[in-house]
């Protein structure tokens, strides 16, 4: 194995701050969001109905 090869090919991880940015920043819906949204919907219709 050639260390020299390996250490210029390697790439260090993201900082913790970069990844929380990276974690954070991403706006998908989750399946938490999904339920909440749900939640909302069938407590408003509830409130329509009576």
């Amino acid at each position: 194995m050639d260390f020299e090869a390996e250490l210029e090919k390697f790439q260090p991880s993201l900082d913790i701050e970069q990844a929380e940015d990276a974690i954070y920043g991403n706006s998908t819906t989750d399946v938490m969001d999904l339920l909440q949204s749900i939640l909302a919907d069938v407590n408003t219709g509830s409130k329509k109905a009576e």
